[in-house]
C-alpha cells in the first residue's frame, strides 16, 4: 500500500516537488518517509519514521523543506509495511550508493524470501529486512552484467531483474542520471505518469499528479518500464510479457484517495456509486445514514440518496489520529481507535443506518456502534459497501493473519453479534464487479474476498520472514529521526 514517487526536471532541485507530492500520498503510509536526491554530488537521502506531512509543518520543518540538495532527479516513498518491521533500516528509498541506485517499491515480493537467501549466497550484504532491498540488490547484479551489444543497458537490468521477481511491485528509481519507472505484469499495485514542462512525475495515484501540476497523465502499464531524463519521457519498453491483469480490488474500495483516478474514474464517484448499489441490495426501515469519516463519506452519500434518507453528520473524526487500519502495531491501534471517533450530533431515539467502506478486524464498527448507542439510537443497521473480507493478502496490504479479519469463518449474524450492530449486510460480490465494469472479475485481484489468487501463494504468511533467527523481531516505536 505504499506511496512512491519520482521526479525528473531539467532546471533546479527535484527534492521539493518530490517532497510535496509524497505529502499527498500520506493516506498510504504513515510509518516513514525518505526521499533521495541524486545529483552532481551521488545520491542524497533524508529518512525518518513518522508522518511526511507533520515534519512539513513540526519542529522539524528546516528538514522538511526549501533545503534540498541540488540534483534533477529525486525518488520518494511513504512506508505501510508488509514485509520487515518498523526500523529505519527499512524506510525507504533504499541505496545502493557503488552503483548510484535509489529505489522505491510498493508491493509485496512472494518469493523474497528465496531470492534474499541466493543472494546472501553469492555474497549480497543486506542492510534492511524488507523485501525491497532484494529488488535494489537484483538490479545492482543485473547492471554489473556485461553490457548488451545492442538496446540501453539499464533496459536490459531491468527486464533481467524483473525476470526473476514474483508478486506485486511497482517501482521507481534513480539510476545515473535517469529515473525509471516499472510494473509487474499483472499490475497489481497502481503507479501513473504526468507531465508538466520541464518536469516529468511517477507516482502512485493521480492526486499527486494532479497536485504537481501534470497533465497528459497516464498509466504505467503491466510489464512496462518508463525511462525519464531531464523533464520528460525518454523512453517506453515493455520489460515483461503479458499476463492476466489482477488489479487490487482494494484500491478501488479503500486505498486510493477519494480525487484520484483509477481507469478514468474518480475513486469518490465510484465508492457513491457502491453505496447506491449497497441501498438496493440491503434496504432497511430508518430515520437516517450516518457515514463514517473519512473513507466512508461517498459509500454513506450514495446510500443516503438511493434510499431517499437524510445524511447526519452524526460522527467526528480526530484528524490527527490517521488510518488506524494501517497502524502496524496492535496497541498503538486500540489506543488510536479509542479517541478516533465521537459524537457531534446527537442521535436520540433514532433508527440508525451506519455506512462504511469495509470492516476488517471489527474492532472500528464495535466502537462506533457502542458510541451511537449510548447517544440514544434505538437502532443500529450497519452497511458495508464491499464483501466481507475473509482472506489474507499476499500483495501489499498487511493482512497476514486470518485470526485478524472478523468475517472469516462467521456467517453474517455471528459478525453482527460481535459488533453489537441490529443489523449487518455488505455489498455482494456481484454488485461490486459489476460497479467497477468487471465481468466475473475480470482484471481485478479479489483474493482477500475469495481467496483466490493471480499468482501462486504459500499457505502462510510472516510479515518478518526476512528477519534473521537472531535479529530482533518487533517494532521500533516512532521518532523523529532525520539521517543525512
Amino acid at each position: 500500500m505504499c506511496g512512491i514517487a519520482g521526479v525528473s526536471v531539467l532546471d533546479g532541485t527535484a527534492g521539493q516537488p518530490a517532497f510535496d507530492g509524497l505529502v499527498t500520498l500520506q493516506h498510504r503510509g504513515q510509518e516513514s518517509w525518505g526521499i533521495a536526491v541524486a545529483g552532481p554530488g551521488g545520491v542524497q537521502v533524508r529518512r525518518s519514521l513518522g508522518f511526511a506531512s507533520r515534519s512539513e509543518r513540526g519542529d522539524s520543518a528546516r528538514d522538511a523543506r526549501d533545503d534540498w540538495p541540488a540534483g534533477r532527479l529525486a525518488v520518494a516513498h511513504t512506508r505501510y509495511s508488509t514485509t520487515g518491521a518498523t526500523l529505519l533500516e527499512n524506510s525507504q528509498p533504499l541505496v545502493h550508493e557503488a552503483r548510484r541506485i535509489a529505489l522505491a517499491h510498493n508491493g509485496d515480493l512472494t518469493n523474497a524470501a528465496d531470492l534474499r537467501a541466493r543472494l546472501c549466497r553469492e555474497g549480497y550484504g543486506f542492510r534492511s529486512t524488507s523485501d525491497s532491498e532484494v529488488i535494489l540488490a537484483l538490479l545492482a547484479g543485473a547492471l554489473d552484467a556485461p553490457e548488451p551489444r545492442h538496446g540501453d543497458p539499464i533496459v536490459a537490468a531491468v527486464a533481467r531483474a524483473v525476470r526473476e521477481l514474483r508478486g506485486a511491485y511497482s517501482v521507481v528509481c534513480a539510476v545515473g542520471d535517469r529515473l525509471v519507472a516499472f510494473r509487474d505484469p499483472h499490475g497489481m499495485r497502481p503507479l501513473v505518469a504526468g507531465f508538466a514542462e520541464g518536469r516529468a512525475v511517477v507516482a502512485s495515484e493521480t492526486c499527486t499528479l494532479d497536485a504537481l501540476g501534470c497533465s497528459g497523465q497516464r498509466e504505467v502499464e503491466p510489464g512496462e518500464l518508463l525511462v525519464l531524463r531531464d523533464g520528460r519521457l525518454a523512453g517506453e519498453h515493455r520489460v515483461a510479457d503479458p499476463a492476466p491483469r489482477s488489479f487490487c480490488v482494494f484500491e478501488h474500495l479503500y486505498l486510493t484517495r477519494q480525487d484520484s483516478r483509477i481507469d478514468g474514474a474518480r475513486t469518490g464517484a465510484t465508492r457513491v456509486a457502491f453505496g447506491e448499489r449497497l441501498a438496493l441490495e440491503s434496504p432497511v426501515d430508518a430515520d437516517l445514514v450516518v457515514a463514517v469519516p473519512a473513507s466512508g463519506v461517498p459509500a454513506a452519500r450514495g446510500y443516503a440518496r438511493a434510499a431517499g434518507l437524510p445524511l447526519s453528520g452524526a460522527l467526528v473524526r480526530d484528524e490527527q489520529v490517521g488510518r488506524t487500519f494501517i497502524e502496524p502495531d496492535r496497541r498503538q491501534r486500540e489506543r488510536k481507535l479509542r479517541r478516533k471517533f465521537s459524537i457531534g450530533s446527537p442521535v436520540d431515539g433514532a433508527r440508525v443506518v451506519v455506512v462504511d467502506d469495509s470492516i476488517v478486524r471489527g474492532s472500528t464498527m464495535r466502537r462506533i456502534v457502542t458510541l451511537l448507542r449510548e447517544s440514544g439510537a434505538s437502532e443500529v443497521h450497519v452497511r458495508i459497501a464491499a464483501p466481507a473480507l475473509i482472506a489474507p493478502c499476499h500483495y501489499g496490504v498487511d493482512i497476514v493473519d486470518t485470526g485478524e479479519l472478523v468475517a472469516t469463518g462467521r456467517e453474517v449474524e455471528e459478525v453482527c453479534r460481535i459488533i453489537g450492530a441490529t443489523s449487518l449486510a455488505h455489498l455482494s460480490v456481484a454488485g461490486m464487479r459489476r460497479t467497477v465494469g468487471s465481468a466475473a472479475g475480470e482484471g481485478l485481484c479479489e483474493g482477500c474476498i475469495t481467496g483466490e489468487y493471480p499468482t501462486p501463494v504459500s499457505a502462510g504468511r510472516d510479515k518478518l520472514k526476512l528477519v534473521p533467527a537472531q535479529a530482533p523481531r518487533h517494532a521500533a516505536p516512532p521518532a523523529a529521526v532525520h539521517p543525512r
